[in-house]
């Protein structure tokens, strides 16, 4: 008795596909008979098992996808069938299994797959396409008649200027005016570029400045505490106060601590700078992302922990397993997410912080995403929280140098703007995409050039 054969699954991009009203499957995998897909829903493969209990190890399967394969392929007793970026077509997907004696199943189980075209190569698109070339070619036409004409009529009116004296003068004041022009244009460029110059260095004096007057004015506190201290000292032992002494040490070891936070943060805007204006020389090499990604997120999440015991946060990754390495800098690149990673756990932190201080009835989970996916020729990277998100009056800002959203202290505002840089360099784009009160998403193309 031959074997009975049913399809058990279908997976697209190696996902399982569930069924139900907004799915391609609308019933169960082996009551359906015909599936639509679109055209980037072509990376699919189908799971198929027989029936037959005599001895199920030696069950045998062959498969065929009529208008793809040109002969049966004999897989043995695997039962799994991949096709990755199937073309757009109509294909027949048939199935069929023998049992331990060799008695097979031809009938087996087929399933009908259709793959749409992309809307660009559907035949009303070729229809557009032939419109548009008449049209153009109607444009050309049209311009060169207009060219001509004008060519003409330029001819009779060179003759004319010829002989009007008057009208040679207007022409070189018209010359001398140009001129003026040219010079007046060269100007104001230099004119910007001394104040985009002059805006960058009043702002990193303006940062730097900040951290340097609370050095100096704790220093000058401590050195009067110091005397006060020193004076106290003097006195005879009957008249001295331990309790004031004990009291002006205390105040200076703050102070002392004040003035190497703002030194450090001083330090942390020069590096910052620093790191800004270098130019990369690291050489770019063929690279994992998703390894490169999960590696960076586990070292941003492990270091806030080891500074807050008390903090925990979903981590949620979707690695696209097809992307293959890309040729990058890793260094760099990865420095990009680290802050970018580092940026999201600092605001499901506050937002942790928000709700624990003003508790409601829905528990908040605080949530960082990362995922990869190949799209055409690119690579997109997308970090998302669920934090409190960025206002908007800040989101034409957010590149800018200098420019945070955190406290005063606790950001140099350089991370974001070097970030943008580093993925410039390498021919992508950065943008972020934001709900006040529902959280942020990054996301970064970054163009696949294989070694």
């Amino acid at each position: 008795t031959p074997p009975k054969v049913f399809l058990t699954d279908l997976k697209l991009f190696n996902k399982s596909v569930i069924p139900g009203e907004k799915s391609i499957l609308k019933n169960p995998i082996d009551e359906t008979k015909e599936i639509i897909l679109s055209h980037d829903q072509n990376n699919i493969s189908l799971e198929f098992i027989a029936l037959h209990y005599s001895n199920p190890s030696k069950n045998k399967y062959a498969y065929k996808l009529e208008n793809y394969d040109n002969e049966w392929r004999d897989v043995g007793n695997q039962h799994v069938a991949f096709y990755p970026n199937l073309p757009p077509g109509e294909y027949l997907f048939h199935v069929k299994a023998a049992n331990s004696n060799g008695v097979w199943n031809e009938e087996g189980a087929t399933l009908k797959i259709i793959v749409n075209p992309p809307w660009w190569k559907t035949t009303l698109a070729y229809i557009t396409y032939l419109l548009l070339l008449i049209a153009a070619a109607f444009a050309i036409d049209r311009y060169f008649r207009h060219r001509l004409v004008e060519k003409e009529r330029e001819r009779n009116r060179a003759k004319e200027l010829e002989q009007a004296k008057e009208i040679e003068k207007a022409y070189h004041s018209l010359e001398q005016t140009h001129e003026a022009l040219k010079a007046t244009q060269t100007q104001l460029i230099q004119s910007e570029k001394m104040a985009s110059l002059g805006e960058l260095t009043a702002g990193i004096a303006h940062e730097i400045q900040n951290p340097l007057n609370f050095v100096n004015n704790f220093s000058e506190v401590n050195k009067e505490m110091l005397e006060e201290l020193k004076a106290e000292r003097l006195k005879p032992v009957a008249e001295r106060d331990e309790q004031t002494e004990s009291e002006i040490i205390e105040d200076v070891i703050t102070n002392s601590e004040k003035i190497n936070h703002h030194g450090k943060r001083a330090d942390a805007i020069v590096k910052g700078m620093l790191q800004h204006s270098r130019s990369s020389s690291a050489i770019k090499e063929p690279t994992d992302i998703n390894a490169l990604a999960d590696e960076y997120l586990r070292l941003s999440y492990h270091g806030l922990r080891a500074k807050n015991k008390s903090f925990n946060a979903i981590l949620n990754t979707d690695y696209d397993e097809t992307i293959g390495n890309i040729n990058i800098t890793p260094q760099d690149v990865g420095r990009v997410l680290l802050n970018l990673y580092n940026n999201a756990f600092y605001a499901v932190n506050e937002k942790t912080l928000s709700a624990v201080s003003t508790p409601t009835e829905v528990k908040y989970e605080p949530t960082v995403s990362v995922s990869t996916k190949k799209v055409n020729n690119h690579v997109e990277i997308k970090v998302s929280d669920n934090g409190n998100g960025i206002p908007q009056k800040a989101l034409d800002k957010i590149f800018q140098p200098f420019f945070t959203t955190k406290p005063t202290g606790q950001g140099t505002g350089l991370g974001l703007s070097l970030s943008y840089d580093i993925i410039k360099a390498h021919g992508g784009e950065i943008k972020v995409e934001t709900k006040e009160g529902e959280g942020t998403e990054f996301i970064i193309n970054l163009p696949i050039l294989f070694a």
